[in-house]
């Protein structure tokens, strides 16, 4: 049975975020503008009392466009040993939940190349060709529309 999702504090995304998605990277790099917007949601999943998965979703459009309605997911990552069994998941459909009531109107990210399989599987796609990210190498801008 999987576990649950919880509200977290942007220091206990940090930790995770430093982790799985920055090892070795400085701390300041863990910190994103929009983390402490009013409107940004830090999502948390948890086994038992453990956290395994993160997610932050906040209110911000892609780049070169002006939509107040986009929200960006950011931050995402699952702890190795639960990949697969359905956390990465449960926590994008509570961000697209929060952008929905929100009012957004498109969910985006930058995805890592190896986890485009992912974000096509809950109807993101593809805009563009991948373009690098230093040190965290390639990425595709994925996004959907929202109802």
């Amino acid at each position: 049975m999987i576990g649950d999702l919880r509200q977290i504090d942007v220091h206990a995304a940090r930790i995770l975020r430093h982790q799985l998605l920055r090892p070795g990277r400085p701390a300041d790099e863990l910190v994103f503008p929009g983390d402490d917007a009013p409107d940004t949601l830090h999502s948390g999943a948890f086994e038992e009392e453990r956290l395994v998965g993160i997610a932050t979703i906040m209110c911000e459009p892609p780049p070169d466009e002006e939509d107040d309605r986009a929200w960006r997911v950011r931050g995402m990552a699952t702890l190795p040993e639960v990949r697969g069994r359905g956390y990465g998941g449960l926590l994008l459909e509570r961000c697209v939940e929060h952008a929905v009531n929100h009012g957004g109107r498109l969910l985006w990210c930058n995805a890592r190349a190896g986890a485009v399989g992912f974000y096509r599987r809950y109807g993101l796609t593809a805009r563009g060709e991948a373009f690098d990210i230093p040190d965290l190498g390639p990425h595709y801008l994925m996004s959907r529309t929202l109802s």
